[in-house]
Formats: C-alpha cells, structure tokens, sequence
C-alpha cells in the first residue's frame, strides 16, 4: 500500500468513529441488558419474545422498551459478523477467502461512499485478487465494473479502463452462463426429484440444456459451472434410468473437479454420493469402489454436518442392497451416538427412525441377532414408534410407503397378522388401489399385492402363483429406486423380502 493511499484510510476512518462501533462483546458490557438477551436466546432460556419482554420489563414483545433493545441486539450482532473467527476447522482456505472478500468489499464500498477514492480502489484490487483466484465470480463482475468505472473517472487512465473493461466484460459472461446453467437445473430438479418413474419429457428436456451447456465449458472453466452442467447431465441420463451413462457422467464430474482447489466441498460430495446411489440401483457387487467414494466423502465433511449424515444414509442403504446387514447395523449406531443426531429436524430424523424399525424387521426375519439390534436401536413398540415419525406419515404416496408396509411385513414375520384387528387385507387393498397404482409406484404396487396374497395365506393357490409370478417378473423388469431422491421407498429390495418371508415358511 502507497503511503498516499494508507493516508487517505487513516484521514478516513478517524479514532473518535472507531470508538463508537458497537459490538457484543466489548469490556464492560458483560452485565449489559443486550448481552443478557443475547446469552439467554442463546442457552435456550428465552424461548419467545414475549419471554424476552416478560423479564426485562415485565411486559410483552410490543412493548417500546423491548423493540428498541430488540433492535440494538441485532445492530450489534450485524456488526459482530465482520469480526467472525474464521481460523477455525469449519473454514477451509476458499471459505475463509469467501468471507474475508466479501467482508472488504463491504469495506471498499463505505470507503468510496466516503470519498476515499485511493483506499476504496486499493482495497478493490485485492478483493478482484482473491476473486479471480478463487472462482468468486459474481464477485469479480461486480468489482471489475467499479473499477472500470473509477479508472475513466480518476486521472484517465486508458489502460487500466481497458484492462477492467475486458475483465468485467469476461467475468459478465461467465455469470450470464453460470446463471443460465442454474436456471436450466433449478426448472429440471425442481419436477425431477418429485418423480420416481422414468420421464421421456425430462429425459428430452434435460437433453437439449445439456446440449446447449456443454459447448459452453471450456471457455465459461469455473467450477460452479460444471457442477452445475453435469448435474443436468446427471439428470439427462437418470429420468430415462440410464444409469450406466448417469455414472459415467458421475465420473467425468469427478475427474475434472476433485483436482480443482475452488470446487465446493458439498458439490463434490453431492456428486459422489448421487454416483454410489447409482451403484447401488443397479445392484452393483463392486463393493470396494463404493467404500473409497464413502470415505472420500467422509474425508472432505465434518462430522455432525447434514451431508455427513446423508452419506451414512446412503452408505447404509448399500450394506442392505448387498446384504451386509452387521456393517448396516454398525453404521446405525455410529450415526444414533453422534452428538448431533437429536438436531437432524423433519424427515431427515424420521428416516432413521424409520432404518432403525427394518432393522428390527430383519432381525424378525433372522438375518440379525435380535438382542444386539435391541441394544443398538432400542426397545421396538409401535405405539411408540408411529408417534415419534413426525413428518413420513403425511406423503402418501412417497416416504409413506415404507412407513405403511412396515407393520405389514412385521406381523407377517411373526405370523400375527390374523390377529392384528388395525392391519386388513381390505384396508390394504384400498391404500393400494388410491396410491400405489400408479407408474410412479409400481414396484410398491406389484409388491403390496404379493403381501396381501400372503396374508391371505392363498399364495400357494394355483391362481395366487400365477399372480405372484406375474408381480415378480415387474420386480425383475425394473430396480428399485434410491437414486435422483431424497429418500429410498424400499429400505430392503422387495425381492428380498419376499425371500425371506418365504423362508420362514
């Protein structure tokens, strides 16, 4: 920095305005009403406004007093943001790049509304620096533009116009295409994940965005556009159930942003996880792969995160498909003992819940100790259960699915069923004829079928292995799904089910 330049930062930013910032935190402030409100909000004491108003000013959350304290909370907590520790584990190099460019180009920006001209331009240099570096590209559009127009204003200086001019023309166009790619994802994913049956519109849609992206790449070369690109791609091949070309695409994902330094962890881990989902739809016996793309996700999360979590799901769902119930078990508890289990919210928690009943399933079906399946998992009641799933029981027609067969295939195993007054064959058919008949559903459809013949204990009928056979053959036609979703309909493959209720006689 010219000493001109630190001058003018100095004559701007005068002793007598620092004095005046507030923070939480600062020396004498620790009995402060705002700091009081802030660690009461923060330790869960305070769990409304109107408990906020109560203790302060014996009053509720429309209370004057209480706005205005309100209020000065949140100015400072807006002010303390500039100041977060980023040398912490949860900042990796680019994030911690993230935060302290966009923090001075906040900077930058009160400098020239200050008319500090020459700080304001230094400081936006080095924010373009580290923008450019680090793929930030909204970032770099924005800064080029104000530093393409200071350089026709101040002293004229036609090369640096010109040199800020083209960057900003540049970094425009790589927005416009990264935008354009966002777009095209966001109109496909947004019908696609709702989904499960295979879509010819999607499949064309996908197809000609992808098409239309792909030319695109090399020249646009920021990370957030390929991943952007190939997750179209991804959804290209995937609506049609094209999934040995979906991998393939996982694959060249792979090989062109594991290497770069500015790919967002979440991308590549999205990615990775979405290629062993794939894996396992198709029943895949490579066993190895899938555990190093397993431990490569887990090498770039921190435990606890949501996708940590998600990467043991899927994981967990590949020990089943393959049969390795005792690993599935091990991961189950791995994940229940996790201090960040009890903040997973909605279906995300219901879902574990939900594995943690078809591990006692399998237990009933003899393919796990039962007291070890007890020790992990917990006692198994229904009552219990039903009333802890908050959020799976409302999708009819989705998550529901293995929530509504679990009971079915409990009593089936134990061969209570007759005895259930709260399961019948009728309710069943009914439930299956209103939300399972359906492309979407159709394994689940075919699957519930057999379960009723079971029930009815006329499987071994002519007709009923007729009918059987038929419904197996559309099991056979088609795989199940655990990919493109954010949940597995089948938690165990129905062929396997079936299987092991037959060999329980």
């Amino acid at each position: 920095m010219d000493f001109d330049v630190l001058k003018d930062l100095v004559q701007t930013i005068t002793r007598n305005k620092i004095k005046n910032i507030e923070v939480l935190g600062n020396p004498g402030e620790e009995k402060s009403r705002v700091e009081l409100m802030y660690d009461g909000i923060s330790s869960g004491k305070f769990k409304s406004e109107d408990d906020v108003a109560r203790h302060f000013f014996k009053s509720d959350a429309k209370d004057a007093n209480y706005r205005k304290l309100k209020n000065k909370l949140i100015r400072q907590l807006v002010n303390t943001a500039f100041f977060v520790d980023v040398n912490q584990p949860a900042f990796n190099e680019r994030a911690k790049a993230y935060f302290t460019a966009y923090r001075d180009f906040a900077a930058g920006v009160v400098l020239m509304t200050r008319n500090a001209v020459k700080s304001g331009i230094y400081i936006f240099q080095l924010v373009l620096e580290q923008a450019v570096k680090y793929e930030f590209t909204d970032l770099a559009a924005d800064v080029s533009r104000i530093l393409r127009r200071e350089y026709a204003r101040v002293g004229g200086d036609y090369e640096k116009n010109q040199y800020y001019t083209n960057l900003h023309r540049r970094y425009e166009e790589k927005k416009r295409c990264e935008i354009l790619a966002t777009d095209y994802y966001e109109t496909l994913v947004s019908y696609y994940l709702t989904k499960r049956s295979p879509n010819e519109d999607i499949h064309q849609l996908a197809s000609t965005y992808f098409n239309e992206l792909f030319p695109m790449a090399e020249t646009v070369d920021t990370s957030a556009f390929y991943s952007t690109m190939f997750s179209v791609g991804i959804i290209k091949f995937s609506s049609v159930n094209d999934i040995e070309n979906a991998i393939k695409i996982c694959e060249d994902a792979l090989g062109i942003l594991m290497p770069r330094k500015n790919t967002n962890r979440s991308t590549l881990v999205g990615i990775t996880l979405q290629k062993i989902a794939f894996y396992i739809q198709l029943r895949s016996s490579n066993s190895t792969e899938i555990k190093d793309l397993f431990r490569y996700a887990l090498s770039i999360l921190e435990e606890g995160d949501f996708n940590w979590f998600r990467a043991h799901e899927i994981y967990f769902y590949s020990c089943i498909y393959s049969r390795n119930y005792n690993e599935a078990l091990d991961i189950f508890e791995k994940i229940v003992q996790s201090s960040s289990f009890q903040l997973l919210e909605g279906s995300h928690h219901d879902n574990w819940l939900l594995l943690g009943g078809y591990l006692h399933l399998l237990a009933k079906l003899g393919v796990l100790n039962a007291a070890k399946v007890e020790s992990i998992v917990g006692t198994f009641k229904f009552g219990k259960f039903f009333n802890e799933i908050e959020v799976l029981d409302k999708d009819k027609e989705g998550m529901n699915i293995p929530l509504v067969l679990l009971p079915v295939l409990f009593h089936l195993a134990q061969k209570t069923f007759d005895d259930q007054n709260d399961i019948s064959v009728d309710a069943l058919e009914k439930y299956r004829q209103r939300w399972l008949a359906n492309d979407m559903n159709r394994r689940s459809d075919s699957f519930l079928k057999m379960l009723i013949a079971f029930a009815k204990k006329d499987y071994a009928s002519a007709a009923a292995e007729k009918k059987i056979s038929k419904e197996l053959e559309i099991l056979k036609s088609e795989t199940p799904q655990v990919a493109g979703q954010n949940f597995a309909v089948e938690v165990v493959p129905y062929e396997t089910l079936w299987e092991l209720l037959n060999s329980r006689g």
